[in-house]
Formats: structure tokens, sequence, C-alpha cells
């Protein structure tokens, strides 16, 4: 018989990712994403990065996340970054989605 320990999993004091995410993440922006006449409003935490906004984008515009870039003020947002890391960012900010060629 083992002697390990075992493993609660049914502990109320366990966060599901949603839940740590809606904490930890601060709040909410309101971002416009527009990809020649379209334009997709999104809804984000600031302490989410550049990598989730672009997989939501993706869903939206039904294609890779590796097929687009994310133009912000005549830059590439990188997606390391935070949204709170980009520079002017602000609630309602547009977006461009350049497709990458």
């Amino acid at each position: 018989m083992s002697k390990g320990f075992s493993l609660n999993f049914k502990n109320a004091n366990v966060m599901t990712f949603e839940q740590e995410n809606d904490l930890f993440a601060g709040q909410s922006i309101k971002l416009k994403f527009q990809l020649e006449e379209s334009q997709y409003d999104l809804e984000f935490k600031v302490g989410q990065d550049v990598e989730w906004a672009k997989k939501c984008v993706a869903e939206k515009i039904d294609c890779g996340r590796n097929d687009f870039d994310l133009i912000f003020d005549g830059k590439i947002m990188p997606e390391f970054f935070s949204l709170n890391d980009i520079k002017n960012l602000k609630d309602q900010s547009i977006i461009e989605i350049r497709m990458k060629k």
C-alpha cells in the first residue's frame, strides 16, 4: 500500500482559470478592431496580454492567430506585452488588423 498523500480535488478554495483571471487581470477595457470596412468591438481586462487579444480576434475573423498583426499607433503590438503595457491604449481605442501576405 502506498503511503503517499491524497489530493482533495473537491476543494472549494481552488479558483478556476476564469475566476483567477477576473481577480488579477484588472479593470475592463473595450477595444475596436478594424479590418478593412469591418469593425469588431471586444472587451478585455487590462492585465491580459496581446496574445490573448489576438486569439479572440482570430475567432471573430475566422483565421489563425499568426495570420495577422494588431497595429496600434502605427506599431505592431508585441504578443508578450499586456494590454496595460501598450502606451496610450485606452478604452475605445481603435486597433488595425493587418493581414499577413
